[in-house]
């Protein structure tokens, strides 16, 4: 009865420390993009603080929003709310976490961007890059008609403009310019447009599982966004100060 008594206590234990770990979902590998991770920093840091440890999952090729439905993850960090299928099966925050914009970045001896002119007419004859992995950029180049090949992820945008294969590319703002400044080729290089191409808000995502702690999470990440973001210095200005 005793060692029976001690393997149920064990066992909930056990489970009780699972509940308090969550797996959030990123689609590549981030190393060098310092804006990136900041703000994988101030999720996990507010986590901490709403009492959950939890740890970063590149999904390999595969798609972080499909991979939290099936249970390969527990969330998703960067979410625009773009996909639409199966939302009945997870929970948002009721705030976006960062409201930003994507922006064009070329290179600044480019002449066919001389007069910073980026109208649908002379992007028409250019070749653009989209980072795939940023749907609501790519479905407003689609509906643009814009010419444009996929990247897997920020720096290989940079680079695709550096050797030739792009003339320009769409990113969010502070990645775009903290992947420059990453890429020994490109830093003074690559400049970015004053036009916004898109604005973007990003919100944090869970499986439905989750729901019950959103209340504590949507806490801690107020808490957060209203506290001293001096540690974040690249992302700190689109930051929802006032969720």
């Amino acid at each position: 009865m005793r060692t029976l008594f001690f393997i149920f206590l064990l066992w909930n234990v056990t489970a009780l420390a699972q509940d308090k770990s969550l797996t959030l979902g990123i689609p590549y590998q981030v190393k060098r993009v310092t804006s990136i991770i900041e703000y994988q920093n101030f999720v996990q840091k507010a986590l901490k603080d709403a009492g959950f440890e939890s740890r970063i999952k590149v999904t390999s090729g595969k798609i972080p929003y499909d991979e939290m439905l099936s249970g390969g993850v527990d969330g998703i960090l960067y979410d625009d709310l773009h996909i639409k299928k199966d939302r009945k099966n997870t929970v948002s925050t009721s705030f976006p976490l960062i409201n930003t914009r994507s922006r064009f970045f070329y290179r600044k001896e480019n002449p066919k961007f001389k007069n910073k002119n980026f109208s649908n007419a002379v992007l028409a004859e250019l070749k653009g890059c989209v980072s795939s992995a940023n749907k609501i950029i790519e479905e407003e180049a689609l509906r643009r008609k814009l010419n444009f090949i996929n990247s897997n992820s920020p720096l290989q945008s940079v680079t695709a403009v550096l050797e030739g294969k792009a003339d320009y590319f769409i990113a969010i703002e502070e990645v775009g310019k903290s992947a420059v400044n990453s890429h020994p080729e490109a830093k003074n290089k690559i400049v970015y447009s004053e036009e916004v191409f898109k604005e973007v808000p990003l919100y944090l995502t869970f499986h439905k599982k989750h729901a019950k702690d959103m209340p504590k999470i949507e806490r801690a990440l107020v808490k957060n966004l209203r506290g001293d973001l001096r540690q974040y210095p690249q992302i700190s200005e689109n930051l929802n100060k006032d969720p």
